[in-house]
């Protein structure tokens, strides 16, 4: 049997700035995923709300925002 002895190394201040670096690149995506589905929801309940219903013809809507 080996007889090593493990020692805690201790992380560096490059190691802890790269790991804070991935976890803020982690929130980010994670945020931006929320967002998207938060999206997709408003989105399907909007369809669903406005199933049946005449639209605006794209004249009309281009008109109304000044295109």
């Amino acid at each position: 049997m080996s007889s090593a002895v493990l020692k805690n190394k201790r992380p560096s201040d490059s190691d802890i700035d790269n790991k804070i670096r991935r976890g803020k690149a982690v929130l980010r995506e994670l945020k931006m995923t929320l967002e998207d589905l938060e999206d997709r929801r408003l989105l399907a309940a909007a369809k669903k709300r406005n199933a049946g219903k005449c639209g605006t013809p794209l004249r009309e809507a281009a008109k109304e925002l000044g295109f």
